[in-house]
């Protein structure tokens, strides 16, 4: 469901006594339609998110400040110039649409004090923010639409309301007539969603349901006394939200209100603003880890049918150099029967001394001589073997460069953080499968991530590697020669180590077992063989790509990842 104007009524009650005279310390722009704004208030600092998502807009405050760009952009700049330093007057709702106006306090050129106002507007795809004057202009968006007007210096003018009306401030005798005047067919929830502010489908149809009847009633069905049931039910509703709502998430559609919904199995939630943050950030989140996903997806699969193509192509090349060893044994059996050769012919029959003397026909060039000819035999031998080793060699490296690709596609797959992801993205830089973004300015380097860490029942720390930096540094840096080391059996996937010497307890060893089969190509597999050596048995080969290496002396066991449960993190 939307994030509807009942919904943000709690969400803007909720943060005005919260972050009201919060002074503004410092404004990011994490990501291209978010912002983040941090307010002092004594003895506590709140992180304002503000996201014009195109698709989860949403407002709440957040624990901690998610990653920022090296380059503040243009709009982040614009706020900071503005804002810093300024003091958060109130947070109101226009009425009871999805439009919130922050009102700030700030300074202006003169050093005299002004108000400024910024306004986000959560629409869906539409959603923007803009900062306004005191006399209405805006001073810059988020999203600029000179054809609408929403550019510097145009005055701000709100999207049209539709002719809706607050729905706090209708009289009963004025809400029952205009009931008494719909349509027959009209279905009473669409009638409240069109006629009343804040009411998206959701809450319209929960009206209804209060009201004792179907969501999909039409007033044709309604007596005159149901009239007054469903303005009860409205009224209810709206008394729950002015008291402060129930906020919670309703699993079973995947959804959440600010208002309870009857007859739904529900998970509540302390306030609006908590429920926000938790559902539409983590659904923000994913999409966009999920949009990296498949950018590096496309891109990388280009690269697997250029593989795919160079395969075929030796395997062709190959099918034909076999033909190596004939041209040997032709060679050495008319260097055998030599005097049987005739000058200018064809073609010749010899006996075959390896098959009881049985005659085979051998072409000639009829231009050679006989020795002409077994030297040109001979000469093509030679040819086709050294080309053969040669395909070897290049249908080798193909194969193994596909597995590569493969591992990576498979560690995207898997990956739950856009820090992973960014790093498999510069590895594949470094490689030259993807050409690096030149911005012009210098990248601020970040803090690589680590293996993830497990604890075992037994209290020993296992480490993970979720990339290919990770599973070299958690190898050949993290791991003693005397632990031990996991991967699953001739298929991509992670490398595991458990950093105790000596015997390790079974518990851990099938736990150890269990991550490096979870973390593989064949996590949907009840049976995955998982290889397991000491570290000093692992090794890389020189020039191998990351997370490439080779092992000895391993024992193997068997796991069922399908029915594992992955424990916590340390």
């Amino acid at each position: 469901m939307p994030l509807d104007g009942l919904t943000i009524n709690v969400l803007a009650n909720e943060l005005n006594p919260l972050l009201t005279n919060g002074r503004v310390l410092k404004i990011y722009q994490p990501e291209e339609t978010t912002i983040t704004m941090q307010l002092r208030l004594p003895g506590k600092t709140h992180t304002l998110l503000i996201s014009a998502d195109p698709v989860h807009p949403s407002l709440h405050t957040v624990e901690d400040q998610p990653t920022n760009p090296a380059q503040p952009p243009a709009f982040c700049m614009l706020l900071r110039k503005y804002l810093e330093p300024s003091r958060l007057l109130k947070v109101e709702q226009q009425g009871f649409d999805r439009i919130v106006h922050l009102h700030f306090e700030a300074l202006d050129e003169s050093g005299q004090l002004t108000e400024l106002i910024l306004i986000f507007e959560v629409m869906g795809r539409q959603s923007n923010l803009y900062l306004v004057n005191s006399s209405g202009v805006i001073i810059d968006a988020l999203k600029r639409f000179p054809e609408r007007g929403v550019f510097p210096g145009e005055r701000y003018r709100a999207p049209s309301d539709q002719g809706k009306r607050d729905p706090s401030a209708i009289p009963e005798g004025d809400f029952l007539d205009d009931l008494r005047l719909l349509p027959l067919q009209t279905p009473i929830w669409k009638w409240i969603s069109d006629s009343f502010q804040g009411f998206s489908k959701t809450g319209a149809q929960e009206v209804v349901r209060r009201a004792s009847f179907s969501p999909a009633v039409t007033k044709g069905e309604l007596s005159e006394a149901d009239w007054t049931q469903v303005h009860k039910a409205f009224r209810h509703l709206l008394a729950e939200i002015a008291a402060g709502g129930t906020p919670c998430f309703y699993p079973d559609l995947e959804d959440f209100a600010a208002y309870a919904l009857a007859g739904q199995r529900r998970e509540s939630y302390t306030s609006v603003n908590k429920l926000i943050g938790t559902v539409l950030y983590a659904r923000q989140k994913e999409r966009q880890l999920n949009e990296v996903k498949s950018s590096l997806r496309r891109r990388i699969a280009t690269h697997v049918k250029r593989l795919d193509k160079k395969e075929a192509i030796h395997r062709l090349a190959f099918q034909e150099a076999e033909g190596a060893d004939l041209l040997r044994q032709q060679g050495e059996l008319l260097t055998a029967s030599f005097h049987l050769i005739p000058s200018g012919a064809d073609q010749v029959e010899v006996p075959d001394y390896t098959q009881d003397g049985k005659l085979v026909t051998i072409a000639l060039d009829p231009r050679l001589t006989p020795s002409a000819n077994v030297q040109r035999i001979f000469k093509r031998y030679h040819k086709a073997k050294a080309s053969l080793r040669h395909i070897e060699e290049q249908l080798a490296q193909t194969l193994e460069e596909r597995d590569y690709l493969e591992s990576i596609l498979l560690q995207i797959e898997l990956s739950d953080s856009a820090a992973i992801l960014k790093e498999i993205e510069l590895e594949l830089q470094k490689t030259g499968y993807l050409k690096a973004q030149r911005t012009g300015k210098k990248e601020r380097s970040s803090q690589p991530s680590g293996p993830e860490r497990y604890l075992s029942p037994d209290g020993i720390t296992i480490l993970v590697g979720r990339n290919n930096r990770q599973n070299d540094e958690l190898t050949f840096h993290l791991a003693s020669p005397g632990h031990l080391w996991f991967h699953a059996r001739n298929i991509p996937g992670s490398h595991v180590a458990v950093l105790a010497e000596g015997e390790i307890p079974q518990e851990t060893l099938l736990l150890a077992a269990q991550l490096a089969a979870y973390f593989s190509a064949q996590r949907t597999s009840p049976k995955v063989e998982v290889d397991y050596t000491l570290r000093r048995y692992v090794r890389k080969p020189k020039g191998a790509k990351p997370g490439f290496v080779h092992y000895e002396r391993a024992k193997t066991i068997l796991v069922n990842p399908t029915e594992f449960t992955l424990p916590p993190r340390q």
